[in-house]
């Protein structure tokens, strides 16, 4: 993902942010949620970035998901 790419996901609302995660991982796109948490993580919560928990809710629900099925 391009630097202006990542700015503009970091500035979508928090909400959006982890739906589109938890969508990606219901889909079986696991390397691109996995790829897409590393962004949030890796950016400053003041810049758009998403606390650890909050993520590893999303994360772990859609891991327990995958293994379901």
């Amino acid at each position: 993902m391009k630097e202006e790419e990542k700015k503009w996901f970091l500035s979508l609302p928090k909400e959006m942010k982890l739906t589109l995660l938890e969508d990606m991982m219901k889909e079986g796109e696991t390397g691109m949620a996995f790829a897409t948490m590393k962004i949030l993580l890796d950016a400053p919560i003041s810049e758009g970035g998403i606390l650890t928990d909050d993520i590893k809710e999303v994360m772990d629900t859609g891991i327990a998901n995958l293994k379901r099925k």
